[in-house]
């Protein structure tokens, strides 16, 4: 017994057409929700000579998003010391914008 489909080359190509259209809008959503905890990172964070909010930055790539800084004593910062308390600001700005960033990618995937 064959069973033959006609025209499934044309709906898996749809297919791969509509699943590559989905990727990109999420990208670009995760690019804004990453943009999002940036600008909440920059106003949580301690300010002493203001070189540490400034350096904090989001760099998407694909379907995921750095936020953070490249400065060497922000995991102090945000941590602490032995002779220091820590004083988050990027973990809690993650938190505190989870459902804003979730609602981006949803509007962005829904276009």
């Amino acid at each position: 017994m064959n069973i033959t489909f006609d025209g499934l080359d044309g709906v898996i190509s749809s297919l791969e057409e509509k699943a590559g259209e989905i990727i990109a809008r999420a990208e670009r959503g995760i690019a804004l929700g990453g943009k999002e905890v940036e600008g909440e990172a920059k106003a949580l964070c301690p300010v002493d000579t203001g070189e540490l909010r400034q350096s904090i930055t989001s760099q998407p790539d694909g379907l995921t998003c750095d936020i953070g800084t490249n400065k060497e004593y922000a995991m102090y910062v945000e941590f602490g010391t032995y002779k220091m308390a820590p004083q988050p600001y990027l973990v809690p700005s993650l938190k505190n914008k989870e459902d804003d960033v979730i609602d981006i990618i949803k509007d962005a995937i829904n276009g």
